[in-house]
C-alpha cells in the first residue's frame, strides 16, 4: 500500500460534539502511524488553539487558519498572511459599525477592541475558548494569517458585496466569519505541503464536516464527509460515514484499509 497523508478537521470531526476525542479516534491515528502514514490536521483554529490536541495526539502536521499557515514535522513550511492595506479597510468599515475583531498569527490572538461583547464571547466558547487578550493595534507589527469578524448573515452586504477581493469570508458560527486570503484555503494548502513532501493527488485524504472544509473534501484524492457534516459537504464527498459521536473516524479508515 502507498504511503498516504492524512488530514483531519477537528471541531465536528476529530472532536465530538461534547469536545472529546473518542476512544476509537485516538486508536484509528495511533494506528495510522504505526502504519507508517502521515496524519495532519486541517483546522480553523491557530496553532495555539490547536495545540492541546496536537500534543495529545501526537501529531507533528497541521494546517491552521483555514490553510493560511503549514507545518510539517513541526516546522511552518508555507505562509499567506492577510494584505495589511485591506486590512486597514476592513477595520475601518468594522469600526464603523460595531463589528469586533480577533486578530490571528498561526500562534497568537488578539481582540482589536477592549470591550466584549456577546458574539465574540459566545463564538468564543463555541469552540472552546477564552476571548484573547486586548491589542488594538496587533495587526500593525505582525503578519496576520486569519482575521475572525463578527456580523449577521443580515450584514453580510458591507463585507461580500465586492468591497474586499483579497479576502474571502466563510462563515463558522451564527455571528462569526472567518477572513483568509482569496487565493486561499484548506486543500491549496494541503494540496501544496503534500506534493512538495512528494504525495501524489490519489494519496491525499482528508475528513472534514463544516463549510470550510468543502473545498478540501471535494478535490483530494477521497474525501470523508462526517455523518454529522453539511448536507453540500457530503454531496462532493467520495464516502461519508458515521458521526463526530459514533466512531466516524475508525470506520471510515477500516474501509479504507488503513488500519
Amino acid at each position: 500500500m502507498n504511503k498516504k497523508m492524512i488530514y483531519f478537521d477537528i471541531d465536528g470531526t476529530l472532536l465530538t460534539d461534547e469536545k472529546t476525542i473518542l476512544s476509537s479516534t485516538r486508536e484509528a491515528i495511533d494506528r495510522l502511524q504505526k502504519n507508517g502514514h502521515e496524519v495532519a490536521i486541517a483546522t480553523g483554529r491557530n496553532a495555539v488553539m490547536a495545540k492541546e490536541l496536537i500534543d495529545e495526539l501526537n501529531l507533528p502536521n497541521y494546517i491552521v487558519c483555514n490553510g493560511a499557515a503549514g507545518f510539517f514535522h513541526h516546522e511552518m513550511v508555507y505562509s499567506n498572511p492577510l494584505d495589511k492595506v485591506s486590512i486597514d479597510r476592513l477595520i475601518q468599515v468594522a469600526d464603523a459599525n460595531g463589528h469586533q475583531l480577533i486578530y490571528e498569527t498561526a500562534k497568537d490572538l488578539k481582540r482589536r477592541s477592549h470591550k466584549i461583547d456577546h458574539a465574540v464571547e459566545s463564538g468564543m466558547k463555541h469552540v472552546g475558548f477564552d476571548v484573547p487578550d486586548h491589542e488594538t493595534d496587533f495587526y500593525k507589527y505582525n503578519d496576520l494569517t486569519q482575521l475572525l469578524i463578527f456580523y449577521t448573515e443580515e450584514e453580510r452586504h458591507l463585507y461580500e458585496d465586492g468591497q474586499f477581493p483579497e479576502f474571502r469570508f466563510v462563515r463558522w458560527y451564527e455571528k462569526g466569519m472567518d477572513v483568509l486570503p482569496a487565493n486561499g484555503s484548506k486543500f491549496e494548502t494541503i494540496f501544496k505541503l503534500s506534493t512538495d513532501k512528494g504525495f501524489k493527488k490519489e494519496d491525499i485524504i482528508a475528513f472534514g464536516d463544516g463549510m470550510n472544509d468543502y473545498e478540501m473534501i471535494g478535490n483530494v484524492g477521497v474525501g470523508v464527509a462526517m455523518g454529522n457534516a453539511e448536507t453540500i459537504v457530503k454531496e462532493v464527498a467520495d464516502m461519508v460515514t458515521d458521526s463526530n459521536n459514533n466512531d466516524g473516524i475508525y470506520k471510515a479508515l477500516k474501509k479504507l484499509d488503513l488500519i
